[in-house]
């Protein structure tokens, strides 16, 4: 199960609304021996640039636009925020891990960005119940992430015009089943829907039902580092149920899983079962030096990157799918993650 995501933020259950001022205005103050400068960036409105601090303050417009939202870098602290045609204001002086910057709004009762700062306070709630709880049983870690989910999706519900749905529903990713997810995108207003955040995030969704359980398997093929080419059709569909393994060297969680894939290798290895490894997103390098680390023995494709988790609707990893003999996708997901890997493959080779 995915842990709660830190882009994700969510927003207290009150109507959105817009300002009809053009420019938001960025203040703020830093420590007297703090950084000279400031890092804002705006991807959905272009804006990426340095701002030099005069006597530890700086000040900077920003074109307003509730459907963007943006991050202020200073120090060791990244801020979001939204341009809301409000003055919004960063105190970092003082600022800890225990006391972390504070952000204001001119204009909380209209603001959207006020709503923005007190939502992550709720989230935070959720933050440190999970740090603070040892030794979670799966149910209890389910029953925790549908109230984190549950407040999620009501937060885009209730913001579905400005980019606090934009930023949940980034974070319900790979969270939602697809229906789920499809519900909460049909709400979403136009223009939130046409960002290409969510235009995204649609693809992927319709990549996933093309190829979720039930479907035949789509083929892709792979230029390897040795000028091979190898395609998932080399090893998928060719009547043995095969284990495939979407993975990248840098990521800890798909490093974690390699024991239990090597448990129901070293079990079940031979005419009628097999595991591949596709590594995604990574440096042929890098996937090498890793696998050879966690004693990756078995098949793979490496120097995939976006090209299967484009087709198979991939938006995390690791990701695990198990064919069966003739190329149909059997399960997917998180039923074949950690302790439920090997009773799940062991229900089909019986």
């Amino acid at each position: 199960m995915k842990k709660i995501s830190l882009i994700a933020v969510a927003a207290l259950m009150i109507a959105a609304c817009n300002s009809a001022s053009k420019t938001t205005l960025l203040t703020g103050t830093v420590d007297e021996n703090g950084p000279s400068a400031i890092q804002i960036s705006v991807p959905g409105i272009g804006i990426d640039t340095t701002v030099a601090l005069v006597d530890g303050q700086f000040k900077v417009e920003v074109p307003t636009d509730v459907k963007a939202y943006g991050r202020l870098a200073c120090g060791d602290y990244h801020m979001l925020f939204i341009p809301d045609g409000t003055n919004i204001d960063f105190d970092f002086v003082g600022a800890t891990d225990e006391f972390p910057p504070v952000v204001t709004s001119s204009k909380p009762k209209k603001s959207i960005q006020e709503r923005l700062t007190q939502v992550r306070k709720g989230l935070d709630e959720f933050y440190k119940e999970y740090s603070e709880k040892k030794d979670w049983t799966p149910e209890e870690e389910a029953e925790f992430m549908d109230r984190y989910n549950k407040y999620s999706v009501d937060a885009a519900k209730a913001n579905k015009d400005n980019a606090i749905s934009l930023l949940m529903v980034q974070g319900l990713a790979g969270e939602l089943d697809n229906d789920e997810m499809s519900n909460l995108l049909a709400e979403l207003s136009p223009e939130i829907a046409a960002t290409p955040e969510i235009v995204s995030i649609k693809s992927a969704l319709e990549s996933a039902k093309k190829t979720a359980e039930g479907q035949k398997f789509t083929d892709f093929e792979i230029a390897q580092p040795d000028g091979s080419v190898k395609k998932l059709s080399d090893y998928v569909g060719k009547g043995k149920y095969v284990l495939v393994d979407f993975w990248a060297s840098w990521c800890g969680p798909c490093k974690r899983e390699i024991p239990n894939i090597k448990a129901v290798y070293d079990k079940y290895h031979g005419d009628n079962f097999d595991v591949l490894s596709v590594a995604v997103w990574d440096k042929p390098e890098d996937t090498a030096k890793a696998a050879a680390e966690h004693g990756v023995v078995w098949n793979q494709i490496v120097n995939a990157q976006k090209v299967p988790t484009d087709i198979y609707g991939i938006e995390g990893i690791p990701h695990l799918i198990l064919f069966g003999p003739d190329g149909t996708i059997l399960k997917r997901g998180e039923v074949l993650r950690g302790e439920s890997m090997e009773p799940t493959i062991a229900s089909y080779l019986k």
